[in-house]
């Protein structure tokens, strides 16, 4: 999907419409909360193909190693560090 230029993909254009939907829309939240909770609940299945992935990975990846680590540990720190501040953020606009 082409918006002013910025190419956007599906799956971002859905998650962001369906976003909107929920907020504006209770029964949207309800009609969605039985499959939400059923994915939650089996996210594990999820990372199965992904760690199986892994196994089959050739001897030359040992070389990146270090920056895959790296990369890992700093991006996980950036995620828990940006959703704190969200957390801290929405949760100031809800006293007030």
């Amino acid at each position: 999907m082409r918006t002013s230029g910025l190419a956007l993909p599906g799956a971002l254009a859905g998650m962001m419409l369906l976003l909107v939907v929920l907020l504006i829309s209770d029964t949207a939240a309800k009609l969605v909360e039985n499959t939400s909770k059923f994915l939650v609940h089996n996210l594990t299945l999820l990372f199965v193909p992904t760690s199986l992935g892994v196994f089959f990975l050739d001897r030359s990846i040992y070389q990146y190693s270090v920056a895959i680590l790296v990369t890992i540990v700093v991006s996980t720190g950036l995620t828990m560090l940006f959703m704190a501040l969200l957390l801290k953020l929405l949760q100031r606009d809800t006293s007030d």
